[in-house]
């Protein structure tokens, strides 16, 4: 699996597109508009976020899995219910089209935390979770998928939650660089 494909509004997945050898992960969740989900994640994504999870609960912080693969139809659900919902503006801006999100290659990842005994499902960029995550996801291969300030670059407001899996190099690379994904493909093709 290429661990560096680049999926956004402009660089979609096909409908019949579904990742190799996804393991189930067994991670405490929040709530799910399909109660039959089940957390599957790309193996080395997985490994890389257990030792992540396990580094992160040294430093105090309880931190799992709350949505890794979606398929192509589980995101159209997803979308449809938003727009239903909030209205299609909103869901354009912040819940990825089928075949736009990144859910569908294994890599991606939304973060939900404990705290106090309680899971956190509104996570926000002060919660010491999420700013430990900003600082140290890298280091095991993450991404802040959808950082501030980049909206106009990624096409998605703000998610201080979605961290997607690129190894440990380029993570790096576009940490310290404080670019996106998409900044990393036009640096790479110029």
């Amino acid at each position: 699996m290429d661990y560096t494909i680049l999926v956004n509004k402009q660089n979609l997945l096909s409908r019949n597109f579904v990742p190799d050898n996804l393991v189930e992960v067994h991670e405490p969740t929040g709530s799910k508009l399909d109660k039959t989900y089940v957390n599957r994640l790309n193996p080395q994504a997985y490994k890389a976020f257990k030792d992540m999870q396990a580094d992160a609960l040294k430093a105090g912080y309880e931190i799992f899995i709350d949505s890794s693969y979606r398929s192509f139809e589980y995101q159209e659900r997803v979308f449809n219910d938003v727009a239903l919902k909030k209205g299609l503006a909103y869901a354009q801006n912040f819940v990825a089209a089928p075949g736009a999100s990144e859910h569908q290659t294994g890599l991606a990842i939304d973060i939900i935390f404990r705290r106090n005994a309680q899971m956190v499902e509104n996570q926000q960029e002060d919660d010491p979770e999420i700013k430990w995550l900003f600082q140290n996801a890298h280091q095991y291969g993450f991404i802040l998928r959808y950082p501030k300030g980049k909206e106009k670059v990624t096409g998605f407001n703000f998610e201080p939650w979605h961290f997607r899996y690129v190894g440990k190099k380029l993570a790096t690379k576009i940490f310290t660089s404080n670019i996106t994904l998409e900044e990393y493909y036009n640096l790479s093709t110029n």
